[in-house]
């Protein structure tokens, strides 16, 4: 499967122009995850984000906080195990 040389693009129904593109998201730590989720928190609340998109993001967004979890733990198992092994 070739990838597109252009990606789709969202037109604004109301102008008629497309869309800016959105903002890459840092989410390398659990910190970016969570400030991500607060995002994502406050504009469900405030009416800007559907909330059942809100809660598909949220769960998705919490896959990926186990995900860097486990590598942290990964990280830290295989840095005791050099030690005992020296």
């Amino acid at each position: 499967m070739t990838k597109a040389k252009h990606p789709p693009l969202t037109i604004d129904g109301t102008s008629g122009k497309p869309d800016p593109t959105p903002p890459k998201i840092k989410l390398n730590s659990i910190g970016d995850v969570r400030r991500e989720m607060a995002t994502i928190y406050r504009e469900a609340r405030a009416g800007t984000t559907d909330i059942s998109d809100a809660g598909r993001l949220a769960y998705v967004l919490t896959g990926i906080g186990k995900l860097i979890e486990v590598e942290l733990i990964e990280q830290r198992l295989q840095q005791l195990e050099r030690k005992l092994l020296k």
